[in-house]
């Protein structure tokens, strides 16, 4: 006979499992399973996982379907390491090895059962089992493992990194939380020993020889390993003594196996390899269930300029200029960030937890964006570098703001800033941390020439001493002027704000918009006199008046009527309104085909190509998400869609987005004009983004969400790029053809806006998106 419970029965019941779960664990009630059963690989879903409230939407990657790169574990700026769906420790950039990026790809966990081992991993080494798969749902800061092991514990992990938008302090943290989950669903009691290996430093990105090893006790337990100022770890568990601590395992099966009874023994000063271990012993009860917090701190504070480790002279002969980490000002040691993730785990997670749980709640937007929204962020921590005000750095820089930037692509173009890629990329900086937003223009106003020409990138590498105007500066200053005009906006037009940025900015658009005198008016649409000079699609020629130009410049020159409207400046804002004009009607004469605009036009040489660009509505989007009316006319940029519809973003001839470039008849050129490396199939994974969205602003939501749903399920499912996003694929195949941890993709942050039909400043109004996830993350303490 089926029992029917009345509601006090429920309620005792409940508070009795709750305090077996508190007097099993001490804190956390583990009876919940991080990842139901049977979720689909590679698919978006939405499924119930352990601490949120409700269903949350993910993607699930497993050892046997792994992502091309795990998810990074790391905050603003603190560098970052993979953690690998093979469950073992991937790229890593903690001690400041950006470019080249040093690979460590070695198990780090085991667990002894009864004196038999299982690496935590799919790794198999002599001597020891291993995971026969992992499954893993990557929720940046926070993945979440599953180990299928034929052992009498069943193991999951949770890892994690504080990153909570809207606390840049917290978000600021080097170190990383792994809390393993053990359960006995034996009837007999197991006797268990968790260890945790880490190599520590390479030689270049600190000294091996001295590394000085010793024992660590306090807020957590375990061992550190510390070479000079330059380098310090910490490897070891919250709330437990280590039962042992050693020198690293490495991928060696018999370390490993005997890690029930002996580490390998550990030198120190060790002089030649910086490697660390510790484990920690246990009994678990039948049908107990235990977690186990094991705790990665690290403190480098130094980096290298040329992009790898901390030593002054560089790295293989490269000298380079040295930069201190904003984490070094707010950490005095090693000890203070140990202490700080000791004391405040349970609360950090809770906030994350808390922000996520905001976006997965919102029925608005598809599965797919509110994993990828999540996701999405893993880049800042993949780019990011927040440097003191100190030399090299100008005294123009304010102590309390350090220099704030990120890197174009660590991998693929190593360059900080790439002032394009600030375009694309930087808005949940603007929407999260507008603090370093701000650090960031300030940046560019102390760079700015005397011309008024921004520059392009703050320095190769990971230099951001040593700017240079570069090669794009067509375009160079309407980003400054989007990028301003984005955190103004987001800001509520803050008038300080627009008094400090308002001469350099006015400087900017004038250079800008004078760069063809000979043109005239038409200048505000054109190339730089001798064409010289490339758009943001570069590596193909362009020539006199080019649609893209047109648009992003109408753009810029609309934000600038607000600005000198703002300043009471009338004289200069009756001059851009003449411009504005004069611009829109030569863009209308010279550019329009009757269904589309035209690549360029160029009426005193006969150049004129027919080309169909598929971003040529570029500057459209960005009026329209700043806040105007658009900058073409309206009937023709609706017919220009429509155009492309049956062309570049054709569903059927490109299921993996809509092509940059196309021939006017709607299919692939094949002959007479150059594609440049962006190839004749190729798609630009941000600028179709930016394509769907003007789109939905047009009122085709339901083909511009799913134009960006292809795009974003070529980098993220079709590629497994979980967390390696690329630019450039192909729109037939969906090949990558280039493009690693690229910032530009965080563009997909302007979506949340346009499927509201609002501008980028509608999600941070009161109970707006972003606002809602502020809140979340930061009453939650």
């Amino acid at each position: 006979m089926e029992r029917v419970y009345g509601i006090t029965e429920m309620v005792g019941l409940g508070i009795a499992i709750l305090l077996l779960c508190s007097a099993v664990t001490g804190a956390h009630c583990t009876a919940v399973r991080l990842l139901p059963d049977r979720l689909p690989m590679l698919e978006w879903t939405e499924f119930q996982a352990a601490g949120y409230p409700g269903k949350v939407s993910g993607l699930i990657f497993d050892a046997r379907n792994p992502a091309d790169n795990g998810m990074p574990l790391g905050g603003i700026e603190t560098g970052c390491l993979d953690l690998e769906t093979t469950g073992e420790l991937g790229y890593c950039t903690i001690f400041n090895s950006f470019f080249p990026r040093r690979q460590i790809n070695l198990p780090f966990l085991g667990l002894s059962v009864d004196k038999k081992v299982w690496l935590l991993s799919a790794r198999s080494l002599p001597g020891v089992k291993c995971a026969r798969n992992i499954r893993y749902w990557g929720h940046y800061p926070i993945a979440d493992l599953d180990y299928e092991m034929h052992c009498p514990v069943k193991v999951e992990m949770r890892a994690w990194s504080p990153f909570i938008p809207g606390d840049v302090v917290n978000s600021n943290v080097p170190g990383a939380v792994f809390e393993v989950r053990l359960r006995n669903d034996t009837g007999q009691a197991r006797k268990c020993t968790l260890a945790m290996s880490f190599p520590g430093h390479t030689q270049g990105e600190a000294w091996l020889e001295g590394t000085v090893k010793e024992a660590y006790h306090g807020s957590a337990d375990g061992i550190t390993g510390r070479m000079g100022p330059h380098i310090a770890f910490f490897v070891g568990a919250i709330g437990q003594k280590a039962s042992r601590i050693g020198g690293g395992l490495s991928n060696n099966g018999e370390r490993w196996s005997g890690i029930a009874d002996a580490l390998p023994p550990y030198v120190s000063p060790d002089q030649g390899n910086a490697g660390v271990s510790a484990a920690y012993d246990f009994t678990l009860k039948p049908n107990e269930r235990k977690t186990v917090r094991l705790l990665l701190a690290w403190y480098a504070p130094m980096w290298n300029g040329q992009g790898y480790g901390t030593i002054a002279q560089g790295w293989a002969g490269r000298a380079g200029q040295s930069y201190l980490h904003m984490y070094g000002a707010r950490f005095g040691s090693l000890r203070d960030v140990v202490d700080k993730l000791a004391g405040e785990h349970e609360s950090l997670l809770k906030r994350i937890i808390s922000w996520q749980s905001v976006i997965y709640a919102d029925k608005t937007l598809p599965v797919w964006l509110r994993d990828t929204l999540v996701n999405s962020l893993h880049m800042i921590t993949e780019t990011s570098v927040w440097a003191q005000a100190k030399p090299p750095v100008g005294d123009w820089c304010r102590a309390e703001d350090g220099f704030f930037a990120m890197n174009e692509s660590p991998r693929s173009s190593p360059q900080m800033e790439c002032i394009p890629c600030a375009f694309y990329g930087n808005l949940p900086i603007v929407y999260f941390f507008p603090k370093l937003a701000l650090s960031n223009l300030r940046a560019h106003k102390a760079y700015q020439l005397p011309s008024g020409r921004p520059v392009f990138i703050f320095g190769p590498a990971y230099e951001v001493a040593v700017p240079n105007e570069g090669y794009q500066h067509v375009l160079n200053g309407s980003c400054y002027a989007e990028i301003f005009d984005k955190l103004w906006l987001a800001r509520g037009r803050d008038a300080e704000l627009l008094k400090e940025f308002y001469p350099s900015l006015k400087k900017a658009t004038e250079y800008t918009m004078t760069l063809r005198p000979e043109y005239g008016v038409r200048q505000v649409i054109s190339m730089p006199t001798g064409n010289q000079g490339d758009t943001w699609h570069e590596s193909t020629q362009f020539y006199g008046m080019v649609t893209q130009v047109a648009g992003a410049h109408l753009a810029h020159l609309q934000m600038a009527c607000e600005w000198a409207e703002a300043m009471g400046d009338k004289e200069w804002l009756a001059h851009l309104q003449g411009l504005l004009k004069g611009g829109s009607d030569a863009a209308e004469e010279f550019l329009w085909t009757g269904s589309y605009y035209r690549l360029y036009n160029e009426p005193e040489t006969g150049h004129k190509s027919d080309v169909m660009m598929g971003y040529q509505l570029d500057g459209e989007w960005i009026s329209l998400f700043h806040g105007y009316k658009g900058v073409f006319k309206h009937e023709r940029a609706a017919k220009a869609l429509e155009t492309l519809k049956g062309a570049n973003a054709d569903p059927e001839k490109w299921p993996h987005g809509a092509l940059v470039f196309g021939a006017p008849d709607g299919g692939i050129i094949r002959e007479g004009f150059d594609c440049g490396y962006w190839t004749n199939t190729g798609m630009h994974a941000p600028a179709c983004l930016m394509l769907g969205m003007t789109y939905i602003y047009n009122g085709q939501k339901e083909f511009g969400l799913e134009l960006c749903r292809r795009t974003m399920s070529t980098i993220v499912r079709d590629h497994r790029g979980g967390w390696d996003w690329g630019i450039l694929y192909k729109g037939d195949t969906g090949l990558k053809v280039y493009g690693n941890d690229y910032y530009q993709d965080l563009i997909l942050w302007s979506l949340p806006a346009a499927i509201e039909g609002k501008p980028l400043d509608g999600p941070v109004a009161k109970g707006g998106l972003v606002d809602r996830i502020i809140r979340a993350g930061n009453t939650s303490r």
